[in-house]
C-alpha cells in the first residue's frame, strides 16, 4: 500500500496542506485567491502563485523567488502552457525547493492545479522517477495541460502518440471522475478543497508510483512544525515512541544536511532536546535558558527541576515534564537562536528604560482624576490618600501591561510564588536603603494611629506598584532576550536588573525630591543635593538587590516582602523624625 503522505495542518489561524516528504512546502487553498502583481510582492519571498491565484500573467522572479504558474492573462493563451506543465518544467530546473520555507497559493484544485500541486509536493522523487512511471506521468501532464489551455480539439495535436494519448485520456478520465460526480450534485462550491485534494493527489500517487518506489519511506508519528534558527539549519519539533535516535534517521531523510536540531516528544509533556552534528550544530544552551524562563514547571522546587543536559543532548524537567504546548516550544526554539542585532539590543534596552521612567507619569494622571473632597481630612489623611491613589492607578496599569507584555505568561515576568532559598538576607541592607528612599511614604506623616495606618497603608501600596512595575515589567521586557540568574546558578548582574535598577533610582530620586519636607532637612543639617544623591546611591544598590533577587526566586513577590519590611521601619522612622 501506498503510505498517506499529505495531512492538513493548521497555524496562526491558517489551514495548509503539507507532505511529508516536502516539509518546507505548504500548499495554502483559498477560493477567494486572486492576487494582482502588487499583493503577490506583500506576500513575502519563495512564494509560487497558481492558475488564477495570481491576475497578472506568468512570472519568473529568481531574485524574490516569487512565481506564478498562470495562462489565463497576460500571455498569448494558445502558446503558453498549462500550469502543470509549468510546474514540471519549474521542477526540472532545479528549483531549491527544499531550501527555506515555500508556500504556495492555488484557488481551485481543478485537475490541472492538483497535478501542478503534485509535480511541486514530489519534486523529490520527480527528478528519479522510474522509466515505466515517467511513462504514465508524462502523458498526463501533456494532454492536460493541452486540454486545460487550448481545450480537447486542440489538444489532440499534443504530439502524443495514438496509443499513448489514449492512455493518458483514460487516465485522465479516471482522475476526473470525482470531481464530475461533485459538480453534477452542485457541490463544487461547497466542497471541502483540502479533503478534495488530497484525495485527487492520492489517486495520482496511485497511478504513477508502486509500493516498492517507497522502500526507504519512513513516517514520524506526527511532526509538530519546524523553524529556521539559521541559514540551512532546521528545528524539527514531532512525536514520536521510537527512540530519538531512530528518529533523527528517519528525519534526515526528509531533511538532509539542514536537520540540526530535533526536539522529540515521547510521551505527553517530555522532550528530548537534540544537536544533529556535534560539530557545527547549535549549542542547546540557548534553547535550554530560554525554554527555563518561559515553561511555569520550572519554579525552582527543587532548583534542578530545569530543562538541561549536555551540549549535545537534553531533555525537559524531571520528574513531571514540561507544560509547554508543542506549539510554544516551537516559538522558543525559534526566539533562542535569533539572535537580536546590536542596534536591536540597545533599542530594547533604552525602551525598558523609558518604560520604567513612564512611572513618573502617574503623578499628573491621579491630578487629572475626579478627586473625593477630603477639605475635613487631617493633611496627614490627604497625603496618605493621594499616594494611595497614584499606587493604585500604577497597579492597575502595571498589572494590564505585564499581561499584555507577556502574552498572558505572567509567571514569565515574575508573577508566581517564589523558589526556596536564602533571598531574605539582604533584609538589613534593604531598610537602610527604604529609610532614605523618602518618596515611598507620604510627604506627611500624623501621629495618631489612623493617620499611621493611612501612611503605612499608602507606603505598601506604592512599593507594591514599584515591584509590580519595576522588577515585573521593565524586567520582564528584557528578561527573554539576554541571560538571567536562575535558583543555583552562578551569580552576575543580568542586563535586565541593571537596566531596571537604574529606571527605578530614577524615580525614586524624583519621587523623593517631591516628597522630601524641608523642615526635615533642616532638622538632619543636610543640603538637598547632598540628599538626594545619597537616595539615588540607595534606589540603586536596592534596585540591584531586588533584581538579583528576583531572579533567583523566580519572583517578584520575594522583593515585594523585603520592600514591605524596608518601608514598614521606614515609615516608623521618618515618623520619629518628624
Amino acid at each position: 500500500m501506498i503510505p498517506e503522505r499529505y495531512s492538513t495542518r493548521e497555524k496562526d489561524g491558517i489551514r495548509s496542506l503539507d507532505c511529508d516528504e516536502a516539509p518546507r512546502i505548504r500548499v495554502v487553498i483559498d477560493p477567494g485567491m486572486a492576487a494582482s502583481r502588487s499583493d503577490a510582492s506583500s506576500l513575502g519571498e519563495r512564494v509560487i502563485l497558481l492558475d488564477g491565484a495570481g491576475t497578472f500573467g506568468p512570472l519568473v522572479d529568481g531574485d524574490r523567488k516569487l512565481f506564478n504558474l498562470d495562462h489565463h492573462s497576460g500571455c498569448e493563451r494558445l502558446f503558453t502552457l498549462a500550469t502543470c506543465e509549468q510546474a514540471l518544467l519549474l521542477v526540472h530546473s532545479r528549483l531549491k525547493l527544499s531550501e527555506d520555507d515555500w508556500t504556495i497559493y492555488a484557488n481551485d484544485p481543478d485537475l490541472d492545479t492538483t497535478l501542478a500541486l503534485w509535480c511541486l509536493l514530489n519534486h523529490r522523487r520527480l527528478r528519479e522517477l522510474r522509466p515505466e512511471a515517467r511513462d504514465v506521468l508524462l502523458p498526463i501532464l501533456r494532454l492536460e495541460g493541452a486540454i486545460d489551455a487550448n481545450g480537447p480539439e486542440l489538444a489532440k495535436l499534443c504530439g502524443l502518440p495514438t496509443r499513448a494519448l489514449a492512455d493518458a485520456q483514460r487516465r485522465i478520465d479516471e482522475l476526473l471522475v470525482r470531481e464530475r460526480e461533485i459538480k453534477q450534485t452542485g457541490g463544487w462550491a461547497k466542497k471541502d478543497v483540502y479533503a478534495y485534494t488530497i484525495e485527487m493527489l492520492r489517486s495520482i500517487d496511485a497511478m504513477v508510483y508502486q509500493f516498492e518506489d517507497f522502500g526507504d519511506y519512513t513516517r514520524i508519528e506526527e511532526i509538530y512544525g519546524h523553524v529556521e534558527i539559521a541559514p540551512r539549519q532546521v528545528a524539527v519539533i514531532c512525536r514520536d515512541r521510537s527512540g530519538i535516535y531512530t528518529v533523527e534517521q528517519h528525519l534526515k531523510t526528509h531533511w538532509g544536511d539542514q536537520l540540526s536540531l530535533i526536539a522529540l516528544e515521547n510521551q505527553p509533556g517530555h522532550y528530548t532536546l537534540r544537536r544533529v552534528s556535534t560539530l557545527d550544530g547549535p549549542d542547546l544552551e540557548p534553547a535550554y535558558a530560554l525554554l527555563n524562563r518561559i515553561d511555569p514547571a520550572v519554579d525552582g522546587r527543587p532548583p534542578g527541576k530545569r530543562w538541561g543536559g549536555s551540549a549535545d543532548i537534553g531533555g525537559s524537567p524531571r520528574p513531571r515534564g514540561t507544560q509547554l504546548a508543542s506549539a510554544e516550544v516551537i516559538e522558543i526554539l525559534e526566539r533562542a537562536y535569533r539572535k537580536p542585532s546590536f542596534a536591536m539590543r540597545i533599542a530594547r534596552t533604552a525602551m525598558a528604560f523609558a518604560v520604567g521612567l513612564a512611572f513618573l507619569a502617574f503623578w499628573p494622571l491621579a491630578d487629572a482624576l475626579p478627586s473625593l473632597d477630603l477639605s475635613s481630612a487631617t493633611p496627614a489623611i490627604r497625603s496618605a490618600f493621594e499616594l494611595a491613589v497614584v499606587s493604585l492607578l500604577a497597579l492597575v496599569v502595571g498589572t494590564v501591561a505585564t499581561r499584555g507584555a507577556s502574552r498572558w505568561r505572567p509567571w514569565v515576568f515574575g508573577w508566581r510564588m517564589p523558589a526556596p532559598g536564602r533571598w531574605w538576607t539582604p533584609a538589613p541592607a534593604m531598610i537602610v536603603c527604604a529609610i532614605l528612599q523618602r518618596g515611598w511614604i507620604p510627604a506627611r506623616l500624623g501621629v495618631t494611629p489612623a493617620e499611621f495606618a493611612a501612611a503605612l497603608g499608602a507606603s505598601l501600596l506604592a512599593i507594591s506598584a514599584a515591584e509590580l512595575w519595576f522588577r515585573g515589567l521593565v524586567h520582564g521586557l528584557l528578561s527573554l532576550d539576554f541571560a538571567v540568574q536562575h535558583p543555583g546558578g552562578p551569580p552576575f548582574l543580568s542586563r535586565a536588573t541593571v537596566t531596571s535598577a537604574f529606571a527605578y533610582a530614577a524615580v525614586a530620586t524624583v519621587v523623593t525630591k517631591r516628597a522630601l519636607p524641608p523642615a526635615e532637612l533642616a532638622w538632619l543639617g543636610v543640603s538637598l543635593s547632598w540628599m538626594l544623591g545619597c537616595v539615588a546611591a540607595a534606589a540603586l544598590l536596592a534596585g540591584l538587590i531586588l533584581g538579583s533577587v528576583r531572579e533567583r526566586s523566580l519572583s517578584i513577590a520575594s522583593g515585594l516582602l523585603l520592600q514591605i519590611v524596608g518601608v514598614t521601619a521606614a515609615t516608623a522612622a521618618w515618623l520619629w523624625l518628624q
